[in-house]
Formats: C-alpha cells, structure tokens, sequence
C-alpha cells in the first residue's frame, strides 16, 4: 500500500522523537520491525509489529508498519484502524496522516482522503506523495482540473516526477487534449520508458487520431509488461482507453480491452469473492421470499415525520442516478444518493435460509424498533426529511425488498427498468468499485446471470407484497418523453410537478454525488446510451439467451434476425 519513508519527514521516521520514556525494550522492538522493512522483510516486521503491539506495547511506528502489511494483503478496513491508533499516538505526524489518506482512498471514501492529504500537506507543503495521490483520489472524484492541479504541484518539486508527468498526460488525453497528451506521455516515457500509464495516455492520442494499430500496440506492450499489476490506477487508464476505442466506433478492439480490464480485476479479487458469491445469496432470498409467508399480511406503520417515503432501486446502470437526480431538482424532495440505511436491518434478516421467516415473525413493536433506527441514520447523516418526500437510492436494495415491504408497507417503490442488454452491457464495460455484487460483474454471463437472479428476486417480493405498490420508470421513455415520464413518477410519489425538473443537471450540486454516473448524468438526455448494446451484438452473443426471458417481458424487441 505504501512504503515507510527513508528520511526523517516526522516522528514514525525519527521513534525516538515520539516520547522520552518509551523504554528501552519497546525503542529495541520498533528498530527491528524497522530494520526487517528497511531489508524488504515486510512479513517479518509485520509479525514482529503484530506480536509486540498484543504484548501490550503502545508504538506509533508498530501501528503504522502493521497497518502496511494489512494494506499490502488488501485487508484495508483493518489497517485504517492501526492508523488511527498510530494517530492518536502521534497526531502531528504528516507521513502517518499521508498514509491514513491512502486507505481512505483504497477503501473509496475519496472526498475524505483529500481532507487527510491536505493536513498532511498543511504539515510539510513539499510533500511530494501526499500532493500526487491527493491528485489521484481527486481524479477519482473526476474532479479532472483539481487533479491536473495537484500534479502540477509535484513538478514544482519534482520537475521530472514520472507518476506526474503520466498523470498529466493522462488527463490530457482524456480531455481530448491531443497534443499536450503527446508531450507530456512522450516526455515520462523518455525517463520511463515502460511507465504504463504514460504508455496508456499515448494509446489514447493515437485512438483519436486515428492510428488504431500503433494504439494496439502501445496497450499489447502494456498489458503484457504488467500482467501481474494490481495498480488500479492501471486498470482505470486501460478502461478509458477502451471507451476511447468505443467512441470512436472501433467496438472489436474496445470489447476485447473491456474483457481484458475485467480478467486482471477477476484475478486480482477472486481471492475475496470468488468462494461467496453474492448470486448464490440472491437465490436464495428469491427462494425463501417465494415460500415465505412474510408479505402476505400488510403489517402497520406509524408515520416517520416525512412527507412521504420512496425507495428507488432497478439494477445498476439502468438509470438510477438520471431519475434521481431529475426528482432532486423538485424543492418537495429530499434525495438520499446512496447512503445505506437499510445494512444493519439486512445483516439481521437477509443472509441466511431461515432469516425471512424470522423477519415475518417480527410484531408490530420489534417493527417499529428497526423503523426507528433507520430513521435516526437518515437524520444522523443530516438529511432533513420533516415535510419532505425522502427518496432512498440504492440501486441493489432491490436484493433488499423484501425488507422493504416488510419494515415499510407504505412507503413507494420506483423501479427503474432498462433494455436489460443495455443494463448488462453497461455493467460490464463499468469500473466499479470491488464489493461482492461488482465481483459479478466482471464476466459477461455472470453478470447475466445476476441480472435474472435480481430480477427474479423482485418479481418474487412483487408477487407477495401485492400491496406495496410499485411503478417502474423505463430508461428509453425517460430519454424520449421526458415531461410525461416525470410527470407520472411525480404523481406516483406524491409531489407536484415542477418544471425546475427539466434543469436537472443543476441538482448535482443539491445532492452529494457519490454515484459513479454522476459524470454521466451530467452530460444532460443521451440518447446514444438507447441500443447502445447492438454495437456489440457478436460480443453479446454468449449472454443473449439467459436474458431473452427479460427482454421479452419487458417488452423490448428481440432485436436483429439471427441473434
């Protein structure tokens, strides 16, 4: 995750400035879980870490240098805490607040990963890492002009920083900065001539100048010199690579990239995912939901204090974000945008056979309790519900509606439908965050696969809780009669319309983007994203049974002759 630092930048370089009286004993441990580091030794001195901080001894330095190793196995939850404690022993330590700001940044939580870099910074301004990787987690935000501006910084220090100079290529060439992209790639190759990211911004310039076999070449090189690299910074570049093979209509090249992309993250996490599928736990619930007498009795509700309450799921990439961001533009509303307050309720009732049932013998009192507690999240996280209609969106509560229906009977669901080819398709060529969910994502006919199981789930619940009354809003008509689209999801929910709604790209700054589309939705109605899977119609092949069921119960047409 990083590497202990070799000058004396704070106190976790310098131990014997962190307190007079450590002792001798606990100063003799941190020199040799340093020294076992300073020889690449990182297991030993991780060990050694480990068994004096269980022993009772309390060291910055064994904090951070275990949280390393817990950073280097991916167990980044676990390394945040050793972090803390380092922190808490050393709170001025910029290389430590640099650090805690990298596992924010592995563990997605990028807005508060800036934060920490620019303490850091704010400690010692010439801070070279702390400046680029607050650049990188800027790029993830796709703040692409702070992003440019933090690396510009690190040339300041470092005119011939590599990483920089890649990075800025990078985002040169992404912006359709053609020839600065070139410059600025050509130069980091000059002192790098195998830096993979600058290789990558170099394959872009290429795609949008049309030389698509010198851009071949250039990825072929890079895939294979890093074939065995988990950078995911890597693995982002070769994404918008292939979405620049995608825009410019070479689909053959952009699909195979795409599937490439994907098997290097597969082999990356199978290690976490691939024994727990979250498939098989969606068959399961489907299964329990169909036997279950859970929903078959409407159970009451007391009023939340809320104007009204409506969940908003579909699959991902089926629209979400569009249709969430439009309802935000409505002063009636009061949009979520992702935060999860349903995961304690879920973890209690929906991961194993018997937990449905468990949920259905659940009184009106203990009901209430679980109410309560996910109305005290919603406010704790800010969001002033009183009068106001709360749309909740997570997409994938859709595994979750039968929890839905039971903790909430009189709440609204909008079910966001799309082509479920489009669907498919989007999610797989999308770099998602790694979660169970995302894991099936990253092969075509899984992700096929989980779109039925998913869809099966929810049409099991329907049939259950008849009462819960649901209405799906389709992607295509959003994009193609927008008015009466919006129009009938707003009488649906129980607001007026309102024809601020149509400016719904200034609702991003009304809700928090967490969503990974918000980019998207930013570029207004696209009504390219329509049929967007027919430019793959040979690459789908594979998938297109498993979903024909779908397609044709949502009334899509089958599409070409032959397929």
């Amino acid at each position: 995750m990083t590497t202990p630092p070799t000058k004396n930048d704070g106190v976790i370089a310098d131990p014997d400035a962190v307190c007079d009286n450590s002792g001798e004993n606990t100063l003799r441990i941190v020199q040799q879980v340093r020294q076992a580091f300073r020889e690449g030794k990182h297991e030993r001195g991780c060990t050694l870490a480990h068994n004096a901080i269980e022993s009772g001894i309390r060291h910055p330095v064994l904090y951070y240098l275990r949280a390393l190793g817990k950073g280097q196995r991916e167990e980044y939850q676990e390394a945040l805490a050793d972090f803390e404690n380092a922190r808490a022993l050393a709170p001025h330590d910029p290389i430590l607040i640099e650090a805690f700001g990298h596992c924010l940044t592995m563990l997605g939580r990028f807005r508060e990963s800036v934060e920490s870099f620019d303490g850091a910074i704010a400690l010692r301004p010439d801070f070279v890492r702390a400046h680029y990787r607050k650049g990188v987690a800027l790029g993830l935000l796709n703040e692409l002009d702070e992003m440019r501006a933090a690396h510009r910084r690190v040339l300041e220090f470092e005119p011939s920083n590599t990483d920089a100079l890649a990075s800025l290529a990078f985002i040169a060439a992404r912006k359709g900065e053609i020839g600065d992209a070139r410059t600025l790639g050509e130069k980091a190759k000059k002192v790098s001539p195998r830096h993979g990211i600058a290789g990558i911004a170099l394959a872009i310039t290429d795609i949008h100048e049309g030389r698509y076999s010198a851009a071949e070449k250039h990825l072929a090189g890079i895939l294979s010199e890093h074939s065995g690299n988990q950078d995911g910074r890597l693995n982002m570049a070769l994404g918008f690579a292939a979405d620049a093979f995608d825009r410019f209509g070479r689909y053959r090249e952009a699909f195979a990239l795409y599937a490439e992309i994907n098997a290097r993250r597969r082999r990356i996490h199978e290690g976490r995912f691939a024994s727990c599928r979250a498939i098989e736990e969606v068959k399961m619930l489907t299964e329990s939901a169909r036997h279950s007498g859970m929903q078959e009795v409407r159970p009451s509700q007391k009023s939340s204090g809320s104007g009204g309450h409506t969940f908003l799921l579909g699959f991902v990439r089926s629209g979400t974000t569009l249709l969430e961001t439009i309802l935000a533009g409505n002063p009636q509303v009061v949009a979520s945008d992702e935060h999860d307050f349903l995961a304690d309720a879920a973890n209690e009732y929906l991961h194993g056979k018997g937990d449905l049932q468990q949920l259905a013998s659940l009184d009106n009192e203990a009901l209430e309790r679980w109410r309560s507690h996910y109305w005290r999240a919603v406010r704790a996280t800010g969001f002033a519900v009183e009068g106001k209609v709360f749309v909740d969106k997570v997409p994938l509560n859709s595994i979750r509606l039968p929890l839905i229906a039971r903790l909430f009977p009189d709440a609204r669901v909008l079910l966001a439908i799309r082509d479920p080819r489009d669907v498919v398709l989007s999610a797989f060529r999308h770099r998602f965050n790694m979660y169970p969910a995302s894991f099936e994502f990253l092969q075509l006919d899984d992700c096929a696969r989980f779109y039925v199981a998913v869809m099966q789930l929810v049409a099991a619940t329907r049939q259950k809780a008849a009462y819960l009354p649901v209405h799906e809003i389709r992607y295509e008509d959003l994009i193609g009669e927008f008015d009466c689209t919006i129009e009938s999801a707003c009488t649906f929910i129980g607001i007026d319309w309102n024809v601020s709604m149509r400016q719904f790209q200034s609702a991003s700054s009304i809700i928090d983007r967490r969503s990974q589309s918000a980019a998207q939705v930013q570029r207004g109605l696209y009504r390219g994203a329509v049929g967007q899977w027919r430019n793959y119609a040979e690459q789908l092949k594979p998938a297109l049974p498993t979903l024909a069921p779908w397609v044709e119960r949502f009334g899509y047409p089958q599409g070409q002759p032959g397929l």
